[in-house]
């Protein structure tokens, strides 16, 4: 954890937060630089947490009409052509690429498919999810759990719990501001926004704030909003796939509806376990 020592009263504090709720409402370039330029004002205490060396991390794609497989690990990973992103997502800006993936592998799956994301009704869903093992250990900032969200996630409390113990046994008014923050912060990135973009400009400022400021961050760790009972989701930099990460294996599923409202998995399909820097995806 990183401690810095600017003080700030819960005043100011509540005013800042009230700032950036009216600015992430406004349809603007410019109040994403408000945004941004508000969390630069302030020195942050961090908490950071380590997964070592062979951690195991998870990114799914649902496929189009058209696709049967992905040959390509580049296919799974993350976005290459970063200037057609236009949209600001839950840890990008619009033309940023991050890699959003989990570590877990259903989670990873709900997360991204349309029968669970969307409440889509849907004959059959084809996902494949791609596998990543570290090859050294990955930093991450995380983010604490909050009141919408405690008590259903144990990992996340857990990890929280320390961080709060810290700024709760502080008598100044600096560190009850800072719970505060923490709690605005989880809340925004546990908040669904599915269809506006413009909800996550402070998420997506706040994780730019993390890799401006905090060059040894890989990325950060969030609950995810539509499981977040197990596991959690990742936003990293995508040199650290390159650079500290390296494909294992891909898992193909289709999901197909066998009732009202539920659906059953009847097609996996894997391929072979990759041991080296793998660029084609061989599928048994």
């Amino acid at each position: 954890m990183l401690e810095n020592n600017k003080y700030i009263d819960t005043k100011e504090m509540d005013n800042l937060l009230r700032l950036l709720k009216t600015a992430k409402d406004e349809v603007s370039i410019e109040s994403y630089i408000y945004i941004k330029n508000i969390l630069n004002s302030i020195e942050f205490s961090i908490p950071f947490v380590l997964y070592p060396k062979g951690s195991k991390f998870v990114r799914s794609r649902i496929h189009k009409q058209d696709e049967v497989f992905f040959d390509k690990v580049s296919d799974l990973s993350y976005v290459k052509d970063s200037q057609n992103i236009k949209k600001f997502g839950r840890a990008n800006e619009p033309g940023q690429s991050v890699f959003y993936c989990a570590d877990d592998d259903w989670l990873s799956f709900v997360e991204i498919s349309q029968i669970t994301r969307e409440k889509k009704e849907k004959d059959f869903e084809y996902i494949t999810n791609g596998v990543w093992i570290s090859t050294e250990d990955i930093l991450v900032v995380s983010l604490l759990t909050n009141d919408n969200i405690r008590g259903q996630n144990n990992q996340i409390d857990d990890l929280s719990k320390s961080f709060e113990e810290f700024f709760k046994s502080q008598t100044d008014e600096s560190s009850k501001a800072f719970i505060n923050l923490f709690q605005f912060l989880s809340k925004e990135f546990s908040q669904i926004a599915e269809g506006y973009s413009n909800h996550y400009k402070i998420t997506a400022a706040f994780t730019n704030y993390i890799f401006d400021s905090f060059k040894n961050a890989d990325g950060i760790l969030y609950p995810s909003t539509l499981y977040p009972t197990k596991g959690f989701n990742f936003a990293f930099k995508p040199q650290i796939i390159d650079e500290k990460m390296e494909f294992y294996v891909a898992v193909k599923r289709k999901m197909e509806k066998t009732g009202n409202k539920k659906y059953d998995q009847t097609e996996y399909t894997e391929s072979l376990i990759s041991r080296y820097k793998a660029k084609e995806i061989i599928w048994i």
